[in-house]
């Protein structure tokens, strides 16, 4: 992701007239086809030396943004902007004059598009994300843009002037020179006072970790200028912010009934059989009760049997259903301790219930079937609000007799299935006494004759 983001900043940095051409800035008016030619050639022989100065800005960037930092590195990092401001600026003179000496000459309100493109494309930063960043660390950020924010007009309209003193005709050296001091000078500015901010943050609860801090810096130290951005992409195993309820070895913090319930091969494994039927078995966890969270983990149901990950559930609550005789046989009078109530993110790849919504020992049922987003009020009528897809063709996504990655999200009301990526059912349950609202247990169940083994359980609790 960082590659990306600092690739993107490199583009900004360099667009400069390049954007000009390609009619992301200003736009040159009535321009020939000859004009946009030159103007493209003169780009592509200035792209090195912008590719240079941008990563000189970005490495003055990364020096202010050391903790603690070092003065010597912040001037050394402004130097190498100062001789790649020279470098650059001496070349588009160059090659400017020669499309003012030819044919393609540019009007004056047309050189004057090209230097305004080039001063106000030319800084970085500003667009993309930081990784696991609380809203608390955004408005630190959000405060240092902006109380740094006359600091970097100041350090934009340098640029401009070097970009404006370059293209003149003739060339101003003496000028251009000068701009170019202007921009070393506020580079240092800024960078000291983005220094003396940013350590003013790490000092404090809300600092950056080395991920973020990597982040920030492919941003240009810019936080919250950049518009419409795309969410990090989908990474299953990111687990920070969580905490795992699940050691790999053994049930430590899980209850059940041990005749059905073992660990096998890093796995928690539930097994239901003709010879030993469990009927609706659960194994509950008694380490956490939590109403607002998102859980991830993995399954795999082996059998025409199913499962489900309990959640905000509670056990002895007396049973609704019937025993089967022979688990009843098997098993003994019903021990409602490893009996669970409460809302259940299914799981029976060998049906069509796999990611719906269903409510657990209680007269609801099923609530959301996979592909629905409905809004109810407990035990009161439901509504389809919309589709997600056809059940049969999100169905697809499923994978029989192997592993699934599935996500659970509950915030207040909302209750979120997701599977292997996909989203599978959402369910608004907007009567707060509801059992789907409850703060509860985690637990995961067997049914009929399955075998169901579950890993790599996290869960990032809210409250």
């Amino acid at each position: 992701m960082f590659r990306r983001s600092f690739l993107c900043v490199l583009t900004c940095v360099m667009a400069g007239t390049i954007a000009f051409a390609q009619g992301q800035g200003v736009a040159i008016a009535n321009a020939t086809a000859g004009q946009l030619a030159a103007v493209a050639g003169m780009n592509a022989e200035l792209s090195g030396v912008q590719e240079t100065l941008a990563k000189a800005r970005l490495a003055v960037v990364q020096a202010s943004l050391e903790v603690p930092s070092k003065d010597a590195s912040i001037r050394a990092a402004v130097e190498a902007v100062r001789a790649a401001e020279n470098e650059l600026a001496s070349m588009r003179a160059n090659a400017f004059a020669k499309i003012q000496a030819s044919p393609n000459r540019l009007t004056s309100e047309q050189a004057a598009a090209i230097s305004t493109t080039g001063g106000a494309r030319g800084g970085a930063g500003g667009g993309g994300t930081i990784p696991h960043l609380t809203s608390a660390q955004g408005n630190a950020l959000l405060r240092i843009t902006d109380d740094l924010k006359q600091l970097s007009v100041t350090l934009t309209n340098a640029r401009t002037a070097v970009t404006s003193s370059s293209l003149a005709q003739p060339p101003d050296s003496a000028r251009t020179r000068a701009n170019i001091d202007a921009v070393a000078k506020a580079e240092a500015a800024l960078a000291a006072a983005r220094a003396g901010a940013f350590a003013k943050l790490q000092a404090t609860s809300n600092r950056l970790d080395a991920e973020q801090n990597a982040a920030f810096i492919a941003l240009g130290g810019v936080f919250g200028q950049g518009g419409f951005t795309q969410p990090d992409p989908l990474n299953f195993n990111d687990h920070r912010g969580y905490v795992s309820l699940f050691d790999g070895v053994s049930l430590k913090g899980w209850d059940g009934n041990p005749k059905f319930w073992r660990v096998e091969g890093g796995s928690i494994v539930g097994e239901s059989t003709p010879s030993n039927p469990s009927g609706n078995n659960y194994l509950v966890y008694r380490g956490v009760d939590a109403h607002d969270f998102t859980l991830k983990f993995e399954i795999k149901v082996e059998g025409d049997g199913g499962s489900g990950i309990q959640y905000r559930s509670k056990d002895g609550i007396p049973w609704l259903r019937p025993i089967p005789a022979n688990v009843a046989a098997n098993v003994g009078p019903i021990n409602l301790k490893w009996m669970q109530t409460g809302p259940q993110a299914d799981f029976w790849p060998s049906r069509i219930y796999s990611g719906q919504f269903y409510s657990e020992n209680t007269p609801m049922g099923i609530m959301a079937y996979r592909g629905q987003v409905v809004e109810a009020a407990g035990l009161g009528s439901k509504r389809l609000m919309a589709s997600i897809g056809e059940l049969n063709e999100l169905g697809k996504a499923i994978k029989q007799d192997d592993w699934n990655q599935y996500t659970i999200i509950a915030r207040g009301p909302t209750l979120i299935h997701i599977i292997n990526g996909q989203l599978m059912a959402v369910m608004i349950d907007d009567d707060l006494g509801s059992s789907n609202n409850w703060t509860g247990q985690f637990g995961i169940e067997i049914e009929l004759f399955v075998k169901v083994s579950v890993r790599n359980i996290w869960l990032k609790k809210l409250n």
